[in-house]
């Protein structure tokens, strides 16, 4: 059986198996919506924080989102020293107790292990294959969330800590997705581009292009994965695009271990003609590797913004965000399908250096790793999602100019970040321009409690540590998980504090009380 079936076949099974005995969950309580490292985070320092009853739903069969599958913590490498702390420290030294030293990052299997018994110590509710299908409200208060399968949660307080944004659409509360124009908040990394002008700070990853043809032979018809030519866009235009998505993958090349990969069903060389063209102009280089860094000899894929193609399935991703589960469930499939198509490539092509083809072979899926599910992560690295329209949108003035905000309950530092949106062919044929992708470095900025909140007139007792409220052009900044773990540990508590005192409502919160506990837990929340 291939791996796309054995992967196809679990799948159908865990979500069956949650959907056998519906029933309802009454619960006067926190309900955290998503498992996510954000939504662990927020369910820790809940329960620290007084909530005798937390609910943690998530759609997939494990909690702890990217971090529970290749992530590792080499996100905070790109941010500046002091502005991360709490449990995001507490998770790296779980880590370190457990290899006896510092490991950035971790095995998949032990991630998911850490969390697991992390949030079984604490006695947080975990209910696992809830796909969130309908809210009930009372005027502007979430009373309970229900999910495909008919199991009902209800509570005084809930946490929005999926990836997409998933209870906004539900609950009717103001959303976005994709990219405003560049005059929508006056943001000169916003909308299409294809070059950068007017930078807001250092240039780390400038926009990649490559004087190689998107064109066939025929000079006429695109090559695949090339999705325009550059004269179909307009810079600075908004868009319902989204960068890239990829299948964080983990590998091994301990022959112990090791699952070798079979010919993906349906497989074209032709498919990778760009990746050909590529390795001719780098005189027969490939020109990228897969890296150790796992323990046991395993190794991580990732995307990278400074190469023509890669693993990266530009395009892939767009439709997710808005996606019904099924539909979901197929951009995972065509990722991961993409993914071992270009393992493939690179292990057997003709035009890749044999020397380089063997290395390539040494590689395989880890038989530890994702056990049941093909030895893939169950999801893809969702990098862009719904995104809240709240009273107050931080925009990129807000991480390079307004870094100072009173309500801060974190910092953020990361790098603002767009892998490839579009890869678009010049009309001459001449190059090949990755629209979108680029990295430009910010300082410190204060993350205020506000970006967090719904329109009180649209929702009371609501909390979004993720899809926060915030342009797009910030969300590359915000999106990652450091920073994500830090704003749902700040969620936690002020989640904490509403049901205490203000029957769950969020937006009474005394922002005072919130920071001088979020300090107490070694959160960074004051400018250098």
């Amino acid at each position: 059986m291939s791996h796309s079936r054995i992967f196809a076949v679990f799948l159908g099974f865990c979500f069956a198996s949650s959907t056998f005995t519906p029933a309802e969950e009454e619960a006067d309580a926190l309900v955290i919506v998503g498992g996510s490292a954000s939504g662990v985070a927020a369910a820790i320092a809940a329960t620290r924080a007084g909530v005798d009853r937390v609910i943690l739903t998530e759609a997939l069969p494990i909690v702890g989102g990217r971090m529970a599958e290749t992530l590792g913590f080499g996100e905070q490498n790109r941010m500046k020293e002091g502005s991360l702390g709490g449990i995001w420290i507490e998770l790296q030294e779980r880590v370190k107790s457990h290899y006896g030293k510092k490991v950035d990052t971790p095995e998949p299997h032990l991630m998911q292990e850490i969390f697991n018994s992390w949030l079984e110590e604490l006695d947080v509710e975990v209910l696992t294959g809830f796909v969130p299908a309908k809210v009930t409200m009372d005027g502007t208060r979430i009373n309970s969330v229900e999910s495909e399968d008919g199991r009902k949660i209800s509570g005084t307080c809930f946490i929005d800590a999926t990836y997409a944004g998933d209870l906004l659409p539900l609950a009717e509360i103001s959303w976005t997705v994709g990219r405003e124009s560049r005059d929508t908040y006056n943001e000169s990394l916003a909308g299409v581009i294809l070059e950068i002008k007017d930078p807001p700070g250092k240039i780390v990853e400038d926009i990649h292009r490559t004087p190689i043809s998107g064109f066939a032979d025929d000079g006429k018809t695109l090559l695949p994965h090339v999705q325009g030519l550059t004269t179909d866009v307009t810079p600075g235009a908004g868009d319902t695009h989204l960068q890239c998505f990829n299948l964080y993958a983990c590998l091994t090349m301990n022959p112990e271990l090791r699952v070798d990969l079979t010919e993906p069903e349906n497989y074209d060389p032709a498919e990778f003609e760009l990746l050909r063209r590529e390795v001719i102009r780098k005189g027969n280089r490939v020109p990228f590797r897969i890296g150790g860094g796992v323990p046991n000899g395993k190794a991580k894929i990732n995307d990278g913004v400074p190469l023509l193609l890669h693993w990266g399935l530009v395009g892939g991703g767009d439709s997710f965000p808005t996606a019904g589960s099924a539909d979901r469930q197929k951009v995972r499939e065509a990722h991961r399908d993409y993914t071992h198509e270009l393992l493939w490539f690179l292990q057997h092509d003709p035009s890749i250096d044999k020397k380089q083809r063997e290395e390539f072979q040494k590689w395989g899926l880890p038989k530890d790793e994702f056990v049941g599910n093909g030895h893939w992560p169950w999801d893809v690295y969702i990098r862009e999602g719904r995104r809240m329209k709240g009273d107050l949108i931080l925009t990129q003035d807000d991480l390079f100019d307004k870094v100072a905000k009173k309500d801060s309950i974190a910092l953020g530092s990361f790098p603002v970040d767009s892998h490839v949106v579009q890869r678009l062919a010049s009309p001459d044929g001449k190059a090949i321009v990755n629209e979108g992708g680029y990295l430009v470095e910010p300082p410190v900025y204060q993350i205020p409690y506000r970006s967090l909140l719904p329109k009180k007139e649209e929702c009371t007792n609501l909390l979004v540590p993720v899809a926060m409220s915030c342009s797009r052009v910030a969300f590359n900044s915000l999106r990652v998980e450091p920073t994500w773990m830090t704003t749902g540990e700040a969620s936690g508590v002020a989640a904490a504090l509403a049901l205490k005192h203000h029957g769950g409502d969020t937006h009474s919160v005394n922002v005072e009380k919130l920071q001088e506990i979020l300090r107490e837990a070694n959160v960074p929340l004051d400018l250098p």
